[in-house]
C-alpha cells in the first residue's frame, strides 16, 4: 500500500485497536488471516475519511466509512452497520429502509453506539460489533483488494483485505447502499 502511514501487524500492536476489534480478529480469523490485519497510528485530526486520504496520501478507493443506523418499525428496533466507500453518502431512506422493512431508519444514538461497541467516536468499524447487529456493505468496497477503516480508536486506522469482511457474522452485500 502506497501511503505515508507506518502499518504494523494488529496482533503485535493490541494497544492501537479497540479491545472488541482485537478480540474479533483473534477469535474469528485463523493465524494467516490475523497477520493480514495491519494498524497505523494517525493524528486524530485527520480521522475523517477524505481528510485521512488527502493527508496521508491514501487512495480514496481503499477508504471505508462505517455508520451505525437504527431501524424502527412500531416498537421494534434493530441496529445495523452500513459500510460505504469514502466520499459516498449512505442510502438509508430507500435502500436500507426497504431492505429491513423498517418504517424509519436513522443514525443510531451516539451514546448507545459507543456503549455497545466499546469503540470511540469517528473510528467505529465492522470488526468487533455486537453479534446481533447486521452489517451491510456496498459491493463497491469489495472492488478494492485492500481497505482502510477505523480501528475503534481515534488514534489509528486498520488495513486488511476486503475479502476478510465476508467472514463476519450477519454480513450482507447490499446493492445501492452507497450513493455518489
Amino acid at each position: 500500500m502506497n501511503s505515508n502511514l507506518d502499518f504494523k501487524v494488529v496482533m503485535q500492536n493490541k494497544n492501537l485497536v479497540a479491545e472488541s476489534t482485537y478480540n474479533c480478529i483473534k477469535n474469528l480469523y485463523n493465524e494467516d488471516e490475523q497477520n493480514q490485519f495491519y494498524v497505523a497510528e494517525i493524528n486524530p485530526e485527520y480521522m475523517d475519511g477524505i481528510k485521512l486520504c488527502e493527508h496521508y496520501n491514501i487512495d480514496i478507493k481503499t477508504g471505508v466509512n462505517c455508520l451505525i443506523c437504527e431501524c424502527k418499525r412500531g416498537d421494534n428496533k434493530s441496529y445495523a452497520a452500513l459500510l460505504v466507500p469514502t466520499g459516498c453518502k449512505y442510502n438509508m431512506s430507500s435502500t436500507v429502509r426497504k431492505h429491513t422493512n423498517s418504517r424509519m431508519v436513522s443514525v443510531a444514538p451516539l451514546d448507545y453506539v459507543l456503549e455497545k461497541t466499546k469503540m470511540e467516536y469517528g473510528s467505529i468499524n465492522p470488526i468487533g460489533l455486537p453479534e446481533d447487529w447486521k452489517i451491510y456493505i456496498d459491493p463497491k468496497i469489495l472492488e478494492s483488494e485492500t481497505i482502510i477503516c477505523g480501528s475503534g480508536l481515534q488514534k489509528s486506522k486498520i488495513s486488511f483485505p476486503s475479502k476478510l469482511l465476508l467472514k463476519l457474522k450477519n454480513i450482507e452485500i447490499l446493492e445501492d447502499l452507497a450513493k455518489e
